[in-house]
């Protein structure tokens, strides 16, 4: 071959080569690449949190969290909490205004997964339908029956109120126990965990022969209840139903000792804020004989109860009370749908939730009803020496 001829050839060769090359440069453009996110390396939680009440709620939850992330957490994320206070000034309750900021940054900003919270039922039903639209789970720390109702996305986690009014009616007419015929009810005016929770025991209370002499209530921030106590006074009953929060429901139980009342006062849940229940009069022994509801009892010995008793008092070096036990469980159960599911996938893990058999942590959940109310026991707890001490267990 000359190589004039040569020449050619290698003009040819190198076009081919040349063509070839930016063919491939073009399919490359043409192949999208990898815009896939790298999975997350945390799980955000968002917890709504009163910074003046029931605060061992999110302790409870964060109890949880460090065990989760101490055995390499979900899906092997590890778990992040992002707290919002829902209660802006300290001697008020949570207001609606902050518990809906609260949700609504947590969700839109922050991105959270699911939600921890709120804890009294007034504020979740706030919040409910928040989290259903943008479906978030939400487990809330309050026990209203109707908390549920903004949507499926929406789960109890503490006994709901009416086994709690049944279980207390019970208790009150049990002839083995206080023996009452009749009982007067209290509630705080505008809070949906009161309210419903008396017209609970008022209609267990009555269906199994009991009579409701009195009801009345008092509002939020009151510090005398003289027309309420006078009132209750006057209809004698065995026992009072009184299952608000404090700081009022301790003054109530003071000022009735005070006027002479001698009908045993009854509780809910929400008592159950111990260590602020207990400091709210300078003598606490005055709520001595009264009786209140729990989820939770530190005397269970359980080991998944310990484990969750022993885990609490290690990070905050006093016992839990039921509050704390809601926040754990809470974490607990999410964390465990989220593995049942094997994805974040919103609607997998609702499915999950809802499926959730035979649960084991601070408390035993044996499933959950079609209104998403956990069956689960109760613990009846005594204030005696003006302690908290337990009393009993009901099943459900």
């Amino acid at each position: 071959m000359n190589i004039k001829n040569l020449f050619s050839v290698s003009v040819v060769l190198l076009t081919i080569l040349s063509v070839s090359l930016l063919g491939c440069e073009r399919i490359d453009q043409m192949i999208p690449s990898d815009t896939t996110p790298p999975m997350e390396t945390t799980l955000k939680i968002g917890v709504i949190q009163p910074l003046h009440s029931y605060t061992t709620f999110s302790q409870g939850a964060e109890t949880a969290r460090v065990q989760i992330n101490e055995n390499g957490g979900v899906l092997g994320m590890a778990v992040e909490f992002i707290t919002r206070n829902n209660q802006p000034i300290a001697s008020e309750p949570p207001t609606p205004e902050a518990s809906i900021g609260a949700a609504k940054e947590l969700i839109e900003m922050e991105n959270v997964f699911a939600l921890l919270g709120p804890v009294r039922s007034t504020m979740a039903l706030e919040v409910g339908p928040i989290a259903q639209q943008a479906q978030r789970l939400m487990l809330p720390g309050s026990s209203g029956s109707n908390v549920p109702e903004s949507g499926d996305y929406i789960f109890l986690i503490t006994v709901p109120n009416p086994f709690q009014g049944k279980v207390m009616a019970s208790f009150a007419m049990n002839p083995d126990e206080l023996n009452a015929k009749t009982a007067a009810t209290v509630y705080e005016e505008g809070d949906n965990y009161s309210i419903d929770l008396v017209q609970a025991f008022e209609a267990a209370f009555k269906g199994i022969g009991g009579q409701i002499v009195h009801s009345g209530s008092y509002a939020a921030g009151d510090t005398t209840f003289t027309t309420l106590l006078t009132e209750i006074q006057s209809a004698t009953p065995n026992v009072i139903f009184c299952p608000g929060h404090q700081p009022e429901v301790p003054r109530l139980i003071n000022e009735a000792k005070q006027l002479g009342i001698k009908a045993t006062f009854l509780g809910g849940s929400a008592w159950d804020d111990r260590e602020r229940f207990l400091g709210v009069l300078s003598d606490s022994t005055m709520l001595d004989g009264s009786y209140y509801p729990t989820n939770f009892s530190v005397a269970t010995q359980d080991v998944s109860v310990q484990e969750f008793v022993n885990g609490y008092m290690a990070l905050y070096d006093s016992p839990p009370d039921g509050v704390a036990a809601s926040g754990y469980d809470a974490m607990r159960l999410l964390a465990r749908a989220i593995e049942t599911a094997g994805s974040l996938d919103p609607v997998a893990v609702r499915n999950a939730f809802a499926e959730v058999k035979d649960y084991k942590g601070a408390t035993t959940i044996s499933h959950y009803d079609a209104n998403r109310h956990p069956v689960k026991s109760l613990a009846i707890q005594v204030i005696q020496n003006g302690q908290v001490q337990h009393y009993k267990v009901v099943e459900p």
